[in-house]
């Protein structure tokens, strides 16, 4: 049964058709990618989804509901969560302190009960607590836990980047290029947790990804894109297959 689907979606940036007619029907447990050449219309696809992009045209549906009047302030209540090709840390905050603001949605106080710290309140902190406990222990951040942002690797960052996600406690996990920038160790335990955030914690994951060693690993089903259509969709090993997918990227 498709969990988050796109139904014939378009979208044009002066006159050019970054996404042309785009179906597609991901399953509520699987890992999907995207992959395709740069300016392929992958992250336009996840702009559209986070509803960051507005379609001309086509549809798009969560869970049985349309997205289509949403805004991206609603995606985390909705339980879709993002990362970015860009790091979007607080470069001068901790580790713990980042993680920290991707709960802050899920609460329901307000600025007076925050100002006398009410039982509501203190309870809302430990479950926040509890939580990012949970996420720094899944992706071994610990030992970073008082360190600030900007004294930390490129590699570290993008773990904290995905752990602010996987803090929101969401349904749909978007990663946008998450192995970008990352060494080849790096890529092996972003392989281990992704394929463990499925299975251990049951979040269904849309990914863009370059690397087609961490998508052939990792992912149940493939799409490629190629000037912003869906060419082919399948298991990595039939879509790296197709004729249409080895013309579009290598050549007759």
């Amino acid at each position: 049964m498709s969990f988050l689907s796109l139904e014939n979606v378009t979208i044009s940036f002066g006159g050019i058709r970054a996404v042309k007619n785009v179906s597609l029907d991901i399953k509520e447990g699987e890992i999907f990618a995207l992959v395709g050449p740069n300016g392929a219309g992958k992250s336009t696809i996840f702009n559209l989804i986070s509803r960051l992009y507005k379609q001309n045209e086509g549809n798009i549906f969560f869970d049985g509901k349309s997205l289509n009047h949403l805004k991206p302030f609603d995606m985390p209540d909705i339980g879709i969560a993002r990362t970015f090709q860009n790091i979007e840390l607080f470069g001068n905050a901790t580790v713990l302190q980042n993680l920290l603001v991707g709960t802050n949605v899920r609460k329901s106080s307000n600025f007076l009960s925050e100002i006398l710290f009410t039982r509501s309140v203190r309870k809302e902190e430990v479950t926040s607590r509890v939580m990012v406990e949970e996420v720094m222990d899944f992706l071994d951040l610990q030992q970073y836990r008082e360190k600030y942002i900007m004294g930390l690797s490129y590699g570290t960052r993008k773990i904290v980047e995905l752990g602010r996600a996987l803090a929101l406690k969401p349904k749909v996990l978007l990663l946008d290029e998450p192995a970008s920038g990352l060494s080849a160790e790096e890529t092996a335990d972003l392989a281990f947790w992704i394929e463990d955030i499925k299975k251990i914690m049951g979040i269904t994951v849309l990914m863009v990804e370059h690397n087609l060693n961490l998508v052939n690993k990792v992912a149940d089903r493939v799409a490629a894109l190629v000037d912003g259509e869906i060419i082919s969709v399948g298991n990595p090993k039939s879509v790296q297959s197709d004729p249409k997918v080895i013309e579009a990227y290598i050549g007759v």
